[in-house]
């Protein structure tokens, strides 16, 4: 779904007209925008199989580790070893910005609306689409059928993210001990 098509579904819902661009200088448009990044933020910033990746961090010639401006969050493989602040890691043990070695751990980055997996943008199309109703035109019959369409498509979401990420009971300790009691 490409970000054009998401605000041309929701301004018909608020009563207004669809747009050609998403330069149109539109009131509405104006508005709407804002509630669909934040609701992509707040929903990329849980980590998925499409934005979630191991990463290690080099440092630069002044020691320093930028981590760009598309990172909503950077968690080390070990406690205390570096932070987020701004888009560069802090060095929590030398209260520096320098680092003498790469660091590694899980970067979780931000995404372009229409570089979104369908389910993912579904469920920020939905959310957006009653954020914004409900703040322009308060609480109504509708909403109760976009919120379950929303709830649809975060099960979608979610279902497609176990798939992707291959879960398996095999791999945990309580499997592992299950089948040595059933061999026993």
């Amino acid at each position: 779904m490409k970000l054009l098509d998401a605000v041309n579904l929701v301004l018909p819902k608020l009563g207004e007209r669809p747009v050609t661009s998403l330069e149109v200088k539109h009131p509405t448009l104006a508005v709407l925008l804002p509630i669909i990044e934040q609701t992509q933020i707040n929903t990329l910033q849980r980590g998925w199989w499409f934005n979630e990746f191991e990463y290690t961090a080099y440092p630069n010639l002044q020691g320093e580790i930028d981590i760009g401006t598309d990172c909503l969050s950077f968690v080390p493989n070990y406690d205390g070893e570096a932070i987020v602040r701004g888009q560069r890691l802090y060095n929590p043990q030398t209260l520096t910005f320098v680092f003498y070695a790469p660091v590694k751990g899980r970067l979780v980055q931000n995404m372009v609306f229409d570089e979104l997996p369908e389910s993912a943008a579904t469920y920020v199309f939905y959310s957006s689409l009653i954020e914004a109703y409900t703040t322009d035109l308060g609480v109504t019959q509708e909403l109760a059928v976009w919120q379950g369409l929303a709830g649809r498509a975060w099960s979608d979401l979610l279902a497609e993210h176990l798939r992707q990420r291959k879960h398996s009971t095999r791999k945990t300790r309580v499997w592992r001990k299950l089948i040595r009691a059933m061999q026993g």
